[in-house]
């Protein structure tokens, strides 16, 4: 291995033993459960808008973005990132006030306390297949980058990154998670900002690229203005957008704010900044037009891929430190993304699953003791390992994203909004909405043998609208049934949190 190859690895391998790091320091400062799951509930809101921005930032969005805006311009990015920065905003000003008067410490338990137990176990399991798939997108796009661009074994790489992001989540939890996103965000606009400066100049300026853009790049409205492309479109707005609302780890960063202004501004901050840096891949994208029609790229590889831009674009245009800099700053944008959902996914085994399941058999709570932490370490364990098995039988990043956030849109959204606003809704309706909403999905799924069934279009639309449909016809038909807790009597009388 030559010196300019070896330089750019031992940046990125600093970089890991720094994570690393964190996350044994932040395990040193856990004392409670309570500081594994939300982190004390103090976080300040600079880390509140800098783990936020990070937890979306991952390796769907740089990577798959990129990709997509190279096909199809603006266009091909609406879902991620405007339609996944919009649901931060709509989360700060329309839901955050009200989960923070809930003494909650997963969306789980939302459930949970509204609609009983049995509601939550279900809805908590139903949150799990999204968060399988999305920690799998992540750990698919570190084997790429790696494999492109140093040529190293992708199954190894892959295994690598999954110890590595597995081993500094189940020592830290959500403080290691919040306290690395923070340091990686850094990272990630210098990475964003090399790759940009470079491969302007290597397009020819400004100008040149500007010259070299398609018809149409810019333009994000639909391409055929009749009603299936409105359909269409608006099934991309909504599918991550709505569906990225009732996610679980949207839902800690507003529990582990120091107060409820903090939470709402952060989420509304941390939406604007989102819909801003999202730009940057579809200028890459573009720049990356222009360098294939130059002939610096090969166009050939991004015909089957396009997804490898970025990976080629950093081993053709940058030097050894550039490199190492821009991969450290992938790798930092892909582990946050995926120590998130993969903490998000042992909380709701660990919480909402587990945590009840105890409570029943041995007659008592263990939220207060370290049967919670070591349970949830478990799972953190466990998820790994799932995630690592999707992401071997995977290979499109940004579809699988998009995909994972549509099913929940289809079997979540509803009960979510309904859970929180609703008096009408009871538990019956809300678990036959849940199942009607995946079964339409898994079904597709089976049919066509595929983990995104088509038309997408359908998927997303259809399951959600049935879903909504049957928590209301269920709700009425057996409203004399049932009473519901009301979503007032789970305030928690807390003066500060304004």
């Amino acid at each position: 291995m030559s010196l300019n190859e070896l330089i750019p690895i031992i940046i990125i391998v600093i970089f890991v033993i720094g994570i690393m790091v964190v996350g044994k320091i932040a395990s040193m400062k856990i004392e409670t459960s309570e500081d594994y799951l939300v982190a004390g509930r103090g976080s300040p809101l600079l880390l509140v808008v800098g783990t936020l921005f990070a937890t979306f930032w991952g390796g769907g969005t740089i990577i798959g973005a990129t990709g997509a805006a190279y096909n199809e311009g603006i266009f091909g990015v609406v879902g991620d990132p405007f339609a996944a920065g919009l649901a931060l905003i709509l989360i700060g000003l329309i839901f955050v006030k009200i989960l923070r008067k809930l003494n909650i410490s997963s969306i789980g338990e939302l459930y949970k306390l509204r609609f009983g137990q049995t509601t939550g176990y279900i809805a908590s399991a139903l949150m799990i297949p999204t968060y399988v798939i999305w920690t799998a997108v992540q750990l698919l796009a570190i084997g790429k980058i790696l494999n492109v661009m140093f040529d190293i074994n992708f199954n190894l790489t892959f295994i690598l990154a999954t110890v590595v992001i597995v081993s500094f989540t189940y020592m830290g939890g959500l403080l290691a998670v919040a306290w690395t996103d923070a340091i990686q965000m850094t990272i990630i606009f210098i990475g964003l900002i090399v790759i940009l400066v470079v491969g302007i100049n290597s397009a020819g300026g400004v100008e040149e690229i500007v010259a070299n853009t398609p018809k149409d790049y810019w333009n994000i409205l639909p391409r055929e203005k009749n009603i299936s492309g409105w359909i269409t479109y608006l099934a991309m707005w909504v599918g991550m957008s709505l569906g990225n609302i009732p996610s679980p780890d949207i839902a800690q960063r507003a529990f582990m704010a120091k107060d409820v202004k903090t939470a709402k501004k952060g989420m509304i901050i941390a939406g604007g900044l989102y819909w801003t840096v999202g730009f940057i891949p579809i200028i890459i994208g573009l720049i990356g037009i222009t360098l294939v029609n130059n002939g610096v790229l090969n166009e050939g590889i991004f015909i089957t891929d396009s997804e490898l831009l970025i990976p080629v674009m950093a081993k053709e245009l940058l030097g050894p430190v550039g490199m190492g800099v821009f991969v450290a700053s992938l790798v930092a944008a892909i582990i946050s993304s995926a120590s998130t959902s993969l903490f998000a996914t042992a909380v709701l085994f660990s919480n909402d699953i587990y945590k009840p399941l105890i409570f029943s058999i041995k007659g008592k709570d263990s939220s207060g003791n370290n049967e919670m932490i070591k349970a949830t370490r478990i799972f953190v364990v466990i998820v790994g390992v799932l995630s690592a098995v999707v992401g071997l039988l995977s290979n499109n990043i940004y579809d699988l994203t998009i995909f994972a956030f549509t099913l929940q849109f289809g079997v979540l959204f509803f009960p979510f909004v309904f859970a929180l606003k609703s008096k009408t809704v009871n538990t019956y309706g809300i678990i036959a909405g849940m199942i009607v909403g995946f079964s339409i999905n898994a079904i597709g799924c089976i049919l066509q043998a595929s983990v995104i069934p088509e038309p997408w279009e359908f998927f997303t639309l259809i399951p959600a609208l049935a879903n909504m449909l049957a928590i209301l016809t269920i709700s009425y038909i057996t409203k004399s049934k049932q009473n519901v807790v009301p979503i007032e009597l789970l305030y928690i009388n807390e003066k500060k949190d304004k």
